[in-house]
């Protein structure tokens, strides 16, 4: 392996280890993130001394490490550089609040999908997604709502890339996959079914500047609840809303 292409996936290894942490898990082992990771002991250890030099993370009780408060002000720089966030915002807790689920924005962050914002809905049992994690680069509605910005060629480097890397491929097959991308961006909206994580079914719709899709806003919920009327429900909510946000980034 060339020494450019080694350091990258070490560095990439190392921002998905600091990703490892969530509100859900604010501190963690050595050994529970190599576990996340699917590394060896040894080698996240080294992912941990080189984030704990750059102040990024710092160890507490009982060999635990958790985020340093400098984490905390990358997050209110990128809030700050985001105004697609503050727009949408309120939009968001509207729809969560009349869905009663959880409402995410994402967005294409260097050519992979990843959650922007998200309101939690106040359920007892909810979905739940972190702001800045990465979502699946060939799965799920969102993604096909935002490669459909892409050109044709542009796509099918994607899906390259993606399956390059260890992404999960699509579920019925590149071919398929662009198919889908060019008739979710015709419908305006689209639906997963299960393909990202068991018993989830979602609702997708594009956020647009003008003529350009800029994100995508999502209502993700457990499949379990949802009879074929609230599903359109939340299809018809999902697609207002972000006509809705689209509007507001216009003005």
């Amino acid at each position: 392996m060339a020494p450019s292409k080694a350091g990258a996936d070490s560095g990439r290894r190392a921002l998905e280890l600091l990703f490892a942490f969530t509100e859900q898990r604010p501190v963690a082992t050595v050994r529970q993130l190599a576990e996340d990771l699917g590394i060896p002991v040894p080698t996240a250890h080294r992912y941990v001394a080189l984030l704990r030099d750059m102040g990024l993370i710092e160890e507490g009780d009982r060999g635990q490490y958790h985020l340093t408060m400098r984490v905390a002000a990358l997050g209110r720089a990128a809030r700050r550089a985001t105004p697609l966030v503050d727009v949408a915002e309120p939009f968001m807790r509207e729809l969560s609040e009349s869905t009663q689920e959880t409402v995410i924005l994402s967005r294409l962050v260097h050519g992979l999908p990843v959650c922007i914002h998200r309101v939690e809905s106040l359920r007892p049992f909810r979905l739940s997604f972190e702001p800045g994690q990465r979502l699946p680069a060939l799965r799920g509605a969102s993604v096909r709502l935002l490669l459909g910005d892409l050109s044709v060629a542009e796509r099918r480097r994607h899906i390259e890339q993606a399956l390059a890397v260890g992404e999960l491929p699509p579920v019925n097959g590149p071919e398929a996959f662009l198919a889908e991308i060019d008739h979710a961006v015709r419908q305006g909206w689209e639906v997963s079914r299960e393909e990202i994580d068991e018993g989830v079914w979602a609702a997708s719709a594009p956020v647009k500047e003008g003529s350009q899709i800029v994100a995508a806003l999502s209502a993700p919920c457990p499949a379990f609840r949802l009879d074929e009327a609230q599903r359109e429900s939340i299809i018809e909510q999902v697609v207002k809303t972000a006509d809705r946000i689209s509007q507001a980034l216009s003005t």
